[in-house]
């Protein structure tokens, strides 16, 4: 068991801003103390008449505190299961503080509400470094052995569907779920006849670390002739139809035998299976599943437009521009070496994998996935891999536990996110200014699709495009009138659970 240490409540706020201030900004740019309050860091201004003479804007106040009671948990033991990854663990807990800008601020954070609160915040590993139950059958048991569960997004819903979670629509007072640091697609997503057992919020970077991002060459892209995407990112014209046909005109065999291939020649497009055929779903506005007025979830994985975004995207993966690698895992590294090689004008993967590309020598950009049309809107798919939220139905003291998490989440808005997203990738990973201000329309394009995670809702839709990597048959629509009946009725026993339980 892991606890966080003690430290002075209100040096720890100032080191929790100070930790997510970029690492381009002058020392000067400092937090200041105020009464438990802290100061959002001054901004440096250039020196010129019309500054010396305007009154300087007071300073947004950011007091971590507000909205929540003055409560002394007497070292109640806060106690987190986690995936046995450090992919996952680094995103909720840090041992120790070790100078990298996100695991201070969440060792910071983190200790910070243990002082404030007097409780450990404390962690366990469980079985499995991907999608795992263990704490299901603690729960049956009625034990109350962990505050919060944190599993793969997919495992969650096991949690959910078995009606092992609290609500957090009803059960835990103290979440202000209308707040900017609670993800407001994944509450409209996820909920069910009203019941919202699954959550996803600030606490976790990993929802902004898992949403997929793509990347260009930008030598590549060069010596091509082709512009950056980035002004028509913002113009709203960056579309499929047209990142189609830069893949397509990008691919080379550099080696001359005749035959493209992932060892020698060039792509002008590399994916991952749990990567690019989720993102050509999602990111043409589609759903697997729909909710009614009565907030019951319904198919709605298949219309003409399914059709038409299918066949486009596997007539592309189909041919010599592009390469998928079929591993078990998004975040696998084979496709990655691959335009790292600069062999490949485009990839696409989570962002938190962008970070595994500071050593290569060409620059990059990092975009949005292109848009269906010019009248659609940016949508980024975050991986059901990423870290979900439930509280077991065991939980002692759900008050309690829904001030920690409403702590957590709103300092994690104010200091981790800023650490990950503005040090991380906008100072370090992304290359340019240009790619900063594409990750601010990343950011608000995220989506939970209700069934890519709860896969037991929607079976074999579930898995969207994923289904036909490597399959010869590419029939869709046969595919679907083969298992929409099952799907729907499985659909119709799962959601009973809800409305009657």
């Amino acid at each position: 068991m892991k606890k966080t240490g003690s430290r002075t409540l209100a040096v720890l706020l100032t080191m929790l801003m100070l930790s997510a201030v970029s690492c381009g900004e002058s020392t000067a740019n400092t937090a200041t103390e105020t009464d438990g309050t802290v100061s959002a860091p001054a901004q440096d201004q250039q020196a010129s008449p019309s500054a010396a003479e305007t009154e300087p804007e007071p300073e947004e106040v950011f007091d971590p505190w507000e909205n929540l009671p003055s409560a002394d948990y007497e070292g109640h033991d806060f106690h987190m299961l986690i995936r046995a990854n450090e992919r996952w663990i680094s995103d909720m807990y840090a041992e120790e503080l070790n100078g990298d800008a996100i695991n201070d601020a969440i060792f910071q954070r983190n200790t910070a509400i243990a002082d404030h609160f007097n409780v450990a915040v404390t962690m366990q590993e469980s079985s499995h470094y991907n999608s795992e139950t263990d704490a299901v059958t603690s729960i049956k048991a009625g034990e109350d052995a962990y505050d919060l569960v944190v599993p793969h997004g997919r495992a969650a819903f096991s949690y959910a569907n078995q009606l092992l979670c609290l609500d957090w629509n009803t059960s835990l007072p103290y979440v202000s779920l209308d707040s900017p640091w609670w993800s407001q697609d994944a509450r409209e997503s996820f909920s069910i006849a009203g019941k919202l057992f699954v959550m996803n919020g600030d606490l976790s970077y990993n929802s902004l670390g898992s949403a997929d991002v793509m990347l260009f060459n930008k030598d590549l892209m060069k010596s091509l002739g082709m512009d950056f995407p980035y002004e028509t990112v913002l113009e709203g014209k960056w579309t499929y139809d047209l990142w189609k046909t830069q893949v397509e005109s990008s691919a080379s065999d550099l080696n001359g035998d005749g035959v493209i291939d992932e060892e020698n020649d060039r792509y002008g497009y590399v994916t991952q299976k749990w990567v690019g055929p989720m993102e050509a779903f999602a990111t043409s506005g589609l759903r697997v599943l729909s909710k009614d007025e009565n907030d019951i979830p319904y198919l709605s994985f298949y219309s003409e437009k399914t059709v038409d975004v299918f066949n486009r995207y596997f007539e592309l993966i189909d041919s010599d521009a592009a390469y998928v690698d079929v591993s078990d895992v998004s975040y696998s590294s084979g496709f990655i070496g691959i335009f790292e090689e600069d062999r490949s004008l485009f990839i696409d993967m989570n962002m938190t994998d962008v970070i595994t590309l500071r050593t290569m020598e060409t620059d990059f950009g990092v975009i949005p996935w292109p848009k269906y049309d010019e009248g659609s809107e940016y949508c980024t798919n975050v991986d059901a891999g990423t870290n979900l939220f439930i509280v077991p139905i065991t939980a002692e003291n759900p008050e309690r536990t829904s001030v920690i998490l409403e702590a957590m989440a709103k300092i994690g808005s104010h200091t981790v996110l800023p650490a990950y997203f503005e040090v991380t990738l906008q100072g370090k990973a992304s290359r340019d200014n240009e790619s900063s201000g594409m990750l601010d329309i990343i950011k608000q394009a995220l989506i939970f699709d209700l069934g890519y995670y709860n896969s037991d809702l929607s079976g074999a839709f579930s898995n969207e495009f994923v289904n036909f990597i490597g399959n010869t048959n590419r029939e869709i629509t046969s595919w679907y009138e083969k298992n929409s009946k099952a799907v729907v009725k499985q659909l119709e026993r799962s959601v009973k659970k809800y409305t009657e339980g």
